[in-house]
């Protein structure tokens, strides 16, 4: 049985216009957050007021308590961002300046960023080829006398390996902290990504699968961490403030707060977080029906005893088992215009380790993108199907077997 002709040379678009139309386009907002934003409108309570018991917040205060409950944390600080969220945990879990951080070669910006926050130097470790994570079996070359804490990133909704990791930590004395901001609801061995180290750090932009907007998280099982952290959000202030004379600690901080609109629309997407998370568990596995045994084209791996929540679904080309000559970058472009003009999204999301990134190459020239021949590769050789618009843990099932007739339908043409 042939192949039918590619919508690229002519033929039909394997996803209909009616498909088309049938996209969810993201963050889905519902009756319930309006009435929750409402909710706190009607209170005109639009921001943490001090009491003398304390900042008196309550769609904050709970918001926290019920992400703390959901990702299985004693403790979480709602923050104005996701990188204030790791900034707060790199600061709460005592690093600073003169301090070396091992964190992943591939990432967002914001992980070196919030390490750089903290006075402290990122230094990157190449990935696993499979789980486009931090390798475990690169991290003891890395690590040198000013290595202080390890900031592993959950890349992708998927956790790290945190068995051999938290060995290494153990043996060199490391601390250990966590990005998972693109993964909260995935597990590692029934562990909630974000619980695993001391401190995390998570994002609610509004591209992460729990959209607020802006802002984030810090967690922690912690008491002094926690505490630390929340002087450290709150400019420095003690609370409860009864006594004004110890109202503020010597100390630097700051102002990482939130408002209760944001805290009001966010506990209603929270609700149902468990709900998009499943979604999108359901999407990957109707592509990966379509990408089993499919030559050239590799699904997202999952390790035993791990559950992603697919924030990105990316795709791992294979050129030796694909019909071109093309090969790297120019076979991953060629492979994703054909899937454009299937009808599919699709996205790069990067294109090179964050060494090469102009605010780290100031900092150390002499680490370049060829130290990571991983992360590299990895960038030639795969892309992301779907996009921010219109996420994978989104769509309706439909579209989903559109995409895996599309992608099997590109991957066994000649190009």
């Amino acid at each position: 049985m042939s192949t039918p002709t590619l919508a690229l040379r002519g033929g039909h678009p394997t996803v209909t216009a009616a498909l088309t139309a049938a996209k969810v386009a993201w963050p889905i907002v519902t009756d319930a957050d309006r009435q929750a934003v409402l909710r706190v409108i009607d209170r005109k309570l639009l921001w943490a007021q001090t009491r003398p018991e304390g900042l008196y917040a309550p769609e904050q205060s709970a918001l926290e308590q019920e992400f703390a409950a959901f990702v299985g944390a004693k403790y979480a600080l709602a923050v104005n961002g996701g990188t204030a969220g790791l900034h707060l945990a790199l600061a709460a879990a005592g690093i600073g300046p003169g301090d070396e951080v091992l964190t992943s070669a591939f990432s967002f910006l914001a992980t070196p960023a919030a390490i750089l926050h903290a006075g402290a130097t990122p230094v990157f470790v190449d990935i696993d080829p499979r789980t486009f994570n931090l390798d475990p079996a690169l991290i003891a070359a890395k690590i040198t006398p000013r290595t202080r804490a390890l900031m592993v990133v959950d890349i992708h909704g998927l956790c790290a390996d945190f068995g051999p990791i938290l060995a290494i930590a153990r043996q060199h004395n490391l601390i250990l902290t966590e990005d998972a901001c693109q993964a909260p609801g995935a597990t590692w061995q029934g562990r909630g990504a974000g619980t695993i180290g001391l401190t995390s750090g998570f994002s609610v932009n509004g591209t992460k699968n729990f959209a607020v907007g802006e802002g984030g998280f810090m967690v922690t099982n912690d008491d002094e961490a926690y505490y630390k952290a929340n002087w450290m959000k709150q400019v420095g202030e003690v609370l409860p403030a009864s006594d004004p004379t110890m109202r503020f600690q010597h100390l630097l901080a700051w102002n990482y707060r939130v408002q209760e609109l944001p805290c009001a629309f966010g506990r209603s997407q929270l609700s149902r977080l468990a709900e998009v998370n499943a979604t999108g568990q359901r999407n990957a596995a109707i592509l990966a029906t379509y990408l089993q045994d499919l030559p050239g084209v590799r699904a997202p791996y999952i390790p035993e005893g791990c559950v992603s929540v697919y924030h990105k679904y990316r795709i791992r080309l294979v050129p030796e088992e694909l019909n071109s000559k093309l090969r790297g970058a120019a076979l991953r472009d060629a492979f994703m215009a054909a899937l454009t003009a299937e009808g599919v999204d699709v996205d790069l999301w990067g294109s090179a380790p964050l060494c090469a990134h102009p605010m780290m190459q100031a900092r150390n020239p002499g680490d370049t993108a060829a130290d990571y021949p991983n992360t590299v590769a990895m960038f030639a050789n795969s892309f992301c199907l779907t996009n921010d618009v219109f996420p994978l843990y989104a769509q309706p099932a439909p579209v989903m077997h559109a995409y895996g007739e599309a992608l099997r339908k590109v991957a066994l043409s000649s190009f």
